[in-house]
């Protein structure tokens, strides 16, 4: 694609972004404003610096679609646009404060006429409001023409939404710098000139201007733009007011308002290429909207994307939370959530959103038992490549999707190449350490699933009592510097063969005994593992053929019985 069909980009002035008749409106689906008071600083000090260097300072890039006749959309750089046009109005506040002290009245006026008309828009004869620059977003605006640009403080503050009280904090706080700035200044020309030569002339931006929207979505992924996932969602939101019929229109903003309210903006787009690819074909996320926009043409068709986005909006959050009444208490759902939870495993969110569609509840469980299985066999222990994992639940997923009578053993079959075999499981599994530091809950959760097997018991890994015990003392002990010396001390502490359960008081009682002391405690224990050490001395030998006893009891816990 050459780039001059996609973009025409240019370094500019602030004079030259606002200059020629221009005029700017943010879109009603951009954010609203957002800016505080460390971004005001950050501007403010830049500014200060071009203040004593007279040197240029680059605000960035912004991005704008060009509407024709001279006008705009404001696809990135709003913050910085409104936040500038503050200052502005700052400045002229503190011209209008020399008016009010009787100085060069007349000349401050036309100066302030002149600022007006060239930063921020000529005025209403009749109404006295302003013909803007700039026009913000449908949550902003009227606060920021009634009330900003003709000086008027609002009636009562506590009173505006939150974005509208952060312009008046902004206002405010940039007034308070520039009367700091010139005090004890009485020449109007000055602070003129601060505004229109320095600020004006030395803030410099990269424009680009494209001509639609997905053009600018893929401006934001080219350049690498900052929160390209908001992009997505945005532009999403802007297409899908836009086909929306009039009378669709307020059905579709509550139902937008819903789900980014359920799923957060941030995580947003990650829910929607994961609800995307649960039932067609795997895409990058830079992709996304581009697949969306030509699969939706008709308000109805916006309507049922909405309504299916609402509904799994509520399952997509259950996923990441294994109390959600979501499962309504499903004890084999709820345990197979929590270990997805434990793993930060997302990659299999589109295959159960498929077959949490498709199938009926025992066979959705099954399906998490097997992604549970194949997380903790494939990527916590052997640690294999991700990519392999997306592209197989994607296919999974849309075969679930095609043929909700698909069968439970037709899905194994199909995840069978994400399922390391007994012997890889094994072999890795007999080498692992995961340092209790960082990773105590999992280390708990490994240790009580072998336990529940050994003793068929239904202890809780989160919720029982029973403590992890480090036969060699994690901190070191005299007792065993014979055989553990500091040298490999810390590469054998953290190894699964060096942990056991214990009951917390026979574990502060074994805390400086040598491993034979020990073992006579282990003995009494309620926990099968603990109970069947019987070693006669404590080894790295020890530790090794422990851990592989330990491994080879791992391989019947985490099994696919499917794929025997």
């Amino acid at each position: 694609m050459a780039t001059s069909n996609l973009l025409d980009t240019s370094t500019v002035s602030l004079s030259d972004v606002i200059g020629n008749g221009k005029t700017y409106t943010v879109p009603p689906y951009q954010r609203d404003y957002s800016w505080e008071k460390d971004q005001w600083e950050d501007l403010w000090n830049d500014i200060m610096n071009i203040h004593q260097t007279q040197n240029v300072h680059y605000m960035g890039s912004i991005v704008l679609q060009d509407m024709g006749d001279k006008k705009y959309h404001v696809i990135d750089g709003q913050q910085r646009f409104s936040t500038l046009t503050i200052i502005v109005l700052a400045t002229i506040w503190k011209l209008e404060d020399l008016i009010s002290k009787e100085i060069d009245v007349a000349q401050n006026k036309e100066r302030i006429s002149l600022l007006q008309k060239k930063f921020i828009g000529d005025k209403d004869p009749g109404s006295l409001t302003y013909s803007s620059k700039l026009r913000l977003n449908e949550n902003n605006n009227s606060f920021f023409q009634t009330n900003l640009l003709v000086g008027r403080k609002p009636t009562n503050i506590k009173t505006l939404i939150d974005s509208d009280k952060l312009i008046w904090r902004a206002f405010n706080f940039f007034v308070d710098k520039i009367s700091i700035l010139f005090q004890s200044e009485k020449n109007g020309e000055t602070i003129t000139n601060f505004l229109n030569k320095l600020i004006a002339e030395k803030l410099m931006f990269i424009q680009i201007i494209v001509k639609d929207e997905l053009s600018a979505y893929t401006v934001f992924e080219t350049l690498n733009s900052r929160g390209v996932g908001l992009t997505v969602t945005d532009l999403l939101k802007n297409y899908l007011f836009s086909t929306a019929t009039k009378v669709d229109l307020p059905h579709v903003k509550q139902k937008w308002k819903s789900i980014v309210e359920s799923i957060g903006l941030d995580t947003f787009p990650i829910f929607l290429r994961h609800y995307w690819i649960s039932k067609n074909k795997l895409i990058r996320q830079e992709y996304l909207f581009r697949a969306l926009r030509d699969s939706i043409s008709t308000s109805t068709e916006v309507i049922e994307l909405l309504d299916s986005l609402d509904d799994n909006s509520k399952l997509y959050n259950a996923f990441s939370n294994p109390s959600d009444p979501f499962w309504r208490g499903n004890r084999k759902i709820k345990k197979r959530i929590r270990e997805l939870t434990l793993f930060r495993e997302k990659q299999a969110y589109p295959i159960l959103i498929s077959a949490y569609n498709n199938l009926d509840e025992e066979s959705f469980s099954k399906v998490l038992k097997f992604v549970s299985i194949i997380t903790f066999r494939y990527t916590i222990i052997l640690k294999l490549h991700t990519n392999t994992k997306e592209d197989i639940y994607n296919k999974v997923a849309i075969a679930i999707n095609e043929n909700p009578k698909i069968s439970l053993n037709s899905i194994a079959q199909s995840l069978k190449p994400l399922y390391p075999n007994d012997k890889d499981f094994k072999n890795s599994f007999s080498s692992k350490s995961i340092s209790t530091k960082r990773g105590t809950k999992l280390v708990r959760y490994i240790l009580f699933s072998i336990e529940n097997y050994l003793n068929k018991s239904h202890y809780d890994f989160e919720e029982n009592a029973g403590t992890i015990e480090h036969i060699l003392p994690e901190n070191g002990n005299e007792h065993y510097l014979q055989d553990f010396p500091q040298t490999i001390h810390d590469s054998i502490v953290y190894r699964l063969g060096n942990y056991t359960i214990l009951e917390e008081s026979k574990n502060r009682d074994c805390s400086i005994l040598p491993f034979n002391e020990k073992k006579e405690i282990y003995t009494t224990s309620r926990y099968e593992m603990t109970r069947r050490i019987s070693n006669p001395n404590w080894t790295p030998n020890s530790v090794d053929n422990r851990q592989d006893w330990l491994a080879t009891q791992a391989t019947t816990v985490w099994r696919i019985s499917q794929l025997d």
